[in-house]
């Protein structure tokens, strides 16, 4: 039993460091916008501000948070300005997840956050106690005795499996990362405000004495390699930063993930709120013959819509052996798959044209030697095509199989008893060559998580949604003989509910 108490002091900085971490990207925009000229000085006071009005609120916020444990219910008393009042009992409490960031580990602190049942659950975080009472509280929240306490360590080893990330593959997933996008990016818009930091003459003078024999496309390509790099760079120590000492633990009825180089986060997956299985082909790790494993929960995992990453970096060969040892119910057998049909590739062509011409006369019209530009059609069309030959929908016995690609190649499998909705959806185009869109919906998050595959002939999409549609164990022929095949009058936009 906890009697109303507040937490360590050092909630206080944790919260405002939670805040600065949210807007991080923002902060840094911001700093290299403001940082020339005359608002220079203006910024600088502004960031020194904003950190001590964001310390103050800290202090304030831990004053005014206080917790209780009370007859198996969570009571939070929160609140600056407004107080509020959270009660969180036992029977709905299904995950306590226990972490550290930066600042409870200067402290020997950790961060408790209690989650509830529900796609839209309620969730409770404590910022700073010792480890000690958080597992206590968490003892205490999911009703466990000493007596199971100790079963619970008796327990066999042997009855659970341990699967950790190595160095090696550390190392590849970092130099292979998704989060490349995103750094480089972040990096384009810190370069583009490189004026205000370097003033004209300074930059012509480094390149007269340092690059003497350097020509303004030289130049050019060096700036554009100098972003690539730097971003590379930011990207490779993000990902060591979160998937440092990788391990995923599998229990009797949940996944326990460990990771974390600087904050040492530990999330907790039970099987039954998983709801989809991914496997991620990044760009760069598809010619290595690598890819990562995401899964999508109902309410629960890591901030980013719920999606969290299963396993960071796996050889293909290896992925289906890891799907059957740790979630055995997605382990299915193809029995039947469809393919974009001949008449789909030019739609796949055009799209990919339409979405590069915009850039590329961007490019071409504000930029020196921007005419060479147009050479961006060649990746665009190859994208195309590879988007086209990627494109596929399979099923097994009750789990429906769904291939695409926008930059990375996605493999999404769902359970038929875990979709929220089928859709199929047509535009005149599509019309004319008796083609659709099939998207499916599974509960992720707040809003949920949709996969789609265009362009598949009308019929087998008509096919898929019947199947889909027929209840949990579903019916081993796709259509009955005497079913007509579906016209274009009869389709229309279709939400198959579960």
């Amino acid at each position: 039993m906890f009697k109303l108490q507040r937490q360590h002091p050092a909630a206080a900085l944790a919260n405002a460091f939670d805040i600065i971490r949210a807007n991080f990207i923002t902060i840094v925009i911001l700093i290299f916008v403001g940082s020339g000229g005359r608002e220079a000085n203006f910024t600088l006071y502004w960031i020194i501000g904003t950190f001590l009005f964001l310390l103050i609120w800290g202090v304030i916020s831990w004053y005014r948070f206080q917790f209780s444990i009370e007859d198996g219910e969570l009571r939070i008393e929160q609140g600056v300005l407004v107080r509020k009042k959270l009660y969180l009992t036992s029977d709905r409490i299904q995950v306590i997840d226990i972490s550290a960031g930066v600042v409870q580990r200067l402290f020997g602190l950790v961060a408790v956050e209690v989650k509830t049942a529900g796609s839209s659950s309620k969730e409770a975080k404590i910022s700073a106690i010792t480890r000690t009472k958080a597992e206590k509280l968490k003892a205490l929240l999911l009703k466990k005795t000493e007596k199971s306490d100790d079963a619970q360590q008796a327990e066999p080893v042997a009855h659970r499996k341990v699967y950790a990330l190595d160095t090696k593959d550390l190392l590849i997933a970092a130099s292979t990362s998704g989060r490349f996008g995103v750094a480089l990016s972040v990096v384009g818009v810190a370069f583009s405000q490189i004026e205000q930091l370097i003033s004209e003459e300074q930059m012509i003078h480094f390149v007269e004495t340092v690059i003497p024999r350097s020509t303004n496309a030289s130049m050019i390509a060096m700036s554009i390699f100098a972003v690539i790099a730097i971003a590379w760079l930011f990207s490779f120590a993000s990902t060591i930063i979160k998937y440092y000492d990788f391990v995923i633990e599998v229990r009797e009825d949940e996944l326990l993930i460990s990771r974390g180089l600087f904050e040492r986060t530990q999330l907790t997956i039970p099987f039954n709120r998983i709801q989809a299985v991914q496997i991620k082909e990044e760009l760069l790790r598809q010619p290595l013959g690598y890819a990562s494993l995401v899964i999508e929960s109902a309410g629960y995992g890591e901030k980013e819509g719920n999606s969290t990453t299963l396993f960071p970096l796996l050889a293909k060969p290896q992925i289906y052996n890891f799907i059957n040892e740790v979630i055995p119910d997605y382990q299915t057998e193809i029995s039947e798959n469809t393919n974009v049909p001949s008449v789909g590739l030019r739609r796949y062509l055009f799209r990919m044209l339409w979405i590069s011409l915009p850039v590329i006369l961007i490019i071409w019209g504000s930029i020196p030697y921007g005419v060479y530009s147009w050479f961006l059609l060649i990746p665009a069309l190859l994208l195309g095509f590879q988007q086209y030959r990627d494109a596929e929908i399979a099923r097994g016995k009750d789990t429906l199989i769904l291939t695409f690609r926008l930059l990375s190649k996605t493999t999404a499998m769902v359970k038929k008893y875990r979709m929220q909705s089928c859709q199929l959806k047509q535009n005149p185009f599509q019309k004319r060559l008796d083609l659709t869109n099939l998207t499916v919906h599974v509960a992720s998050g707040n809003q949920g998580r949709a996969f789609t595959v265009r362009d598949i002939d009308i019929s087998k999409a008509m096919d898929y949604r019947v199947w889909l549609s027929n209840g949990e164990g579903g019916n081993s022929s796709m259509f009955d003989e005497e079913d007509p095949k579906p016209s274009n009058e009869d389709f229309s936009n279709y939400d198959a509910i579960q």
